[in-house]
């Protein structure tokens, strides 16, 4: 890394409120910039181009975030954040991946298979719904349990259709989702074409003796994720659980993890974040015991209003349970200038963000200084804070930031994992 990204002054003393408003003030004054436009080449380091999808020129950012404009046979959709292209260009990497199946002549077979026996057929068994929840109510086991929920769901009009329904029954929807795991992407992405072929490609388990593992031996080597990456007990959590039972063990993880009412009944809702990273915000908070006020951190995700904030809270949440894990241990969350910063045990902040590209805009500068100033006016200021973000810097944003003392790491990579 870059010399000037690496700057640590620590003040203390009588002197330190005078020395931190000067920095404010240094800080503020003198010229602005203007986010650089960058090469998509030099960005994504050869992937701007690839099966189904190019990186079009220039790159441009906000000061905060990178925005894209990805050309794809749906033509040109601009996509906000480095977290948000690299989790679309795995979309379409494993969209790609399942469709060379149809290369194979015993897949396409199965998929005749399967087409001959349409979900359909449940549906005529829901024509009596009563007596059909009637019927499941007397068995046992994970499988009614999930089939009387289910049935009850087409019957109160309150979710679930019949086909989905006979998905859960046929077993596809956990093919569906085994498989989405496997290959390392989210079993309820938001990307219609991966979601419309992960259907296709699952409904072959219906037919024969297609198992997953079957269908994936078939694919290009590179697509398998190691599972290892994900920890089991989480892994196990997205591929057992029905769409309603993840919905309930999210709440449940929230609850323990010290997360209010409000707050979990405010995440269930946002639609801005798939039902898997919403469990993935839970288990990584629960992965931080000890640490005081949560709660603060898991609301600001709640408040998420469009498709790159929820990402971006999601992967802030993931860079704080890892910091806390292998960097330094946290104590508390504190609000400082309506953003949750974390303190260390060793008295440090730490403020750890997924930024793409800071330059120091007029609004990035007044972000950074108002928060500057917050943690100086706590009642106990940190001792020192440590800023890291998983991008770059312009110099003049190093520079600006590094005259409020903050210790300054770019580059940091976000954990193996399905969040980008």
């Amino acid at each position: 890394m870059h010399p000037m990204f690496k700057a640590l002054v620590r003040f203390a003393g009588p002197l330190a409120g005078a020395v931190a408003a000067a920095a404010t003030a240094f800080a503020l004054t003198g010229q602005f910039e203007t986010p650089p436009e960058e090469d998509p080449a030099a960005v994504l380091d050869g992937r701007e181009l690839g099966p189904g999808y190019a990186v079009l020129a220039p790159v441009r950012g906000d000061g905060f975030l990178r925005i894209y404009q990805l050309q794809t046979d749906l033509g040109v959709e601009r996509i906000e954040g480095d977290g948000l292209l690299k989790l679309r260009l795995s979309e379409i990497a494993v969209l790609v991946g399942l469709e060379s199946l149809k290369n194979d002549a015993s897949f396409v077979d199965g998929l005749k298979q399967a087409a001959m026996k349409p979900v359909e057929f449940v549906e005529s068994t829901v024509t009596d719904p009563v007596g059909t929840a009637k019927s499941t109510v007397s068995g046992v086991g994970r499988m009614f349990g999930r089939l009387t929920k289910g049935v009850e769901a087409v019957v109160s009009g309150k979710g679930g259709s019949p086909a989905e329904l006979a998905r859960s029954i046929t077993g596809q929807a956990r093919a569906r989702r085994e498989l989405a795991v496997d290959l390392g992407v989210d079993p309820y992405t938001f990307y219609r074409p991966l979601s419309e072929k992960l259907d296709e490609t699952a409904s072959v388990t219906t037919a024969g003796n297609w198992t997953v593992t079957a269908i994936t031996s078939l694919l290009p080597g590179g697509l398998i994720v190691n599972t290892a990456r994900t920890a089991d007990d989480f892994r196990t959590m997205i591929v057992d659980s029905s769409p309603a039972e993840l919905e309930q063990r999210t709440a449940e993880t929230l609850r323990k993890s010290g997360v209010v009412e409000a707050t979990i009944a405010k995440i269930a809702a946002n639609p801005f974040f798939t039902d898997g990273e919403k469990a993935s915000i839970a288990y990584r908070l629960l992965a931080m015991p000890g640490v005081q006020d949560l709660d603060l951190v898991a609301a600001k995700a709640a408040d998420a209003d469009s498709r790159d904030i929820a990402y971006f809270q999601l992967r802030r949440v993931v860079l704080l349970e890892t910091y806390n894990r292998t960097v330094s241990g946290l104590s508390q969350i504190k609000l400082v200038s309506g953003i949750p910063v974390a303190i260390r045990r060793d008295g440090l902040a730490a403020i750890v963000m997924p930024l793409d590209m800071v330059a120091w805009t007029q609004t990035v500068a007044q972000a950074f200084s108002a928060m500057h100033e917050g943690l100086g006016s706590l009642p106990f200021p940190p001792s020192g804070v440590d800023f890291l973000i998983t991008g770059d810097l312009t110099p003049m944003a190093a520079e600006r930031l590094a005259s409020f003392g903050w210790s300054i790491t770019g580059n940091y990579p976000m954990p193996p994992g399905p969040v980008r």
